[in-house]
């Protein structure tokens, strides 16, 4: 049964239920982009996790990335990457918004947090602009030498967030969720895995309010193979007016039903507020991490969650562009546009 959950929190202010839409009058000044999430889908398997990347970027350009084991490389099979990026240029001389990235090295506690800091000291609300994942790196002395890192882990899922903890001081945190299954070298390779993370982000400065939900929610995914039909979760979201949303945290998370501690692999993972065109109140927030595949091992249950962010704008003021970039790319790491 599907339990899903939204806990309005209050900022800096009330969004109120304003009904107003972009002017027709032509608004100057610098443009600015706010990332509202992502979604990547393998189109053939589900497969293990070793590079995911997404990034907002300028335009109708982002950066996309993804790769799994063998099985997506071409080494045994090769797979391709649906992708949606869900980004909003703001155009104005409103806001200010500063783009940065902290970088991390997750160990086997698979958690870890690090320390950046903006050039603007006067931010009011720090947001993500996107992350990567990266299992291809240097590992410890207790690494096993007969498991290759750059094929990656079947997952338990994986989170990242970022928050204003200081004078200019931003602090991103992120988790990493490894849980074996059917390999018995990379589940001797897990307790040791090392991964390297990067949080992007964006602060922003010159806001006059803000306002955040936190969406949560779970289901069991089905598990009848080949090819279980799952679905994700979706939520109504309750603002209006005229604006840009963001995400400020994402959690996914799975759990294997059967009572061990076993991962999976991923179909499937994405945390999105789609926008609209015309910067008008986005009207849900959606997230999945499924495992449908023509071989499903595990049983397992999604977890979800994410912090929320809705940042009303004067219309006559700030004109935004809501974009989704989407379209299919090949294993790696690409720049990506809505021609694909």
């Amino acid at each position: 049964m599907n339990k899903i959950f939204l806990l309005s929190i209050l900022m800096a202010g009330c969004t109120g239920k304003a009904t107003d839409t972009a002017s027709p009058v032509a608004i100057e000044g610098p443009t600015h982009t706010i990332w509202s999430g992502w979604n990547h889908t393998w189109g053939f398997l589900s497969h293990r996790l070793s590079l995911i990347q997404v990034k907002a970027g300028e335009g109708e350009e982002a950066e996309s990335g993804m790769v799994g084991g063998s099985w997506s490389t071409g080494e045994t099979w090769s797979d391709d990457v649906n992708f949606r990026i869900h980004q909003q240029h703001i155009t104005g001389n409103v806001i200010e918004v500063e783009h940065g990235e902290t970088s991390m090295t997750v160990g086997p506690e698979g958690v870890a947090t690090a320390t950046s800091f903006a050039d603007r000291e006067d931010f009011q609300l720090v947001v993500l602009r996107g992350f990567e994942i990266n299992t291809d790196t240097e590992q410890s002395e207790d690494y096993p030498e007969d498991y290759d890192p750059a094929l990656g882990y079947t997952s338990k899922g994986f989170g990242m967030s970022v928050e204003q903890t200081g004078v200019g001081e931003i602090t991103a945190t992120a988790h990493l969720r490894w849980g074996g299954r059917d390999r018995d070298d990379m589940n001797s390779a897990i307790p040791h895995a090392q991964a390297d993370v990067v949080v992007y982000w964006s602060a922003i400065s010159g806001l006059s309010s803000s306002e955040t939900v936190t969406f949560s929610g779970q289901q069991d995914l089905a598990h009848t193979p080949p090819n279980s039909e799952q679905s994700g979760l979706t939520s109504a979201l309750e603002w209006s007016g005229h604006g840009v949303s963001a995400i400020r945290r994402f959690d996914l998370l799975l759990e294997d039903q059967d009572g061990g501690d076993g991962g999976d692999y991923i179909r499937s993972a994405g945390t999105e507020i789609e926008p609209q065109p015309d910067g008008t109140a986005p009207d849900t927030i959606a997230a999945e991490i499924l495992t449908t595949s023509a071989i499903e091992l595990g049983t397992m249950r999604m977890e979800c969650s994410a912090d929320a962010v809705w940042i009303p704008l004067d219309p006559s003021r700030n004109a935004i562009e809501g974009v989704t970039i989407s379209g299919t790319h090949a294993i790696g790491q690409h720049t990506v546009t809505q021609s694909l």
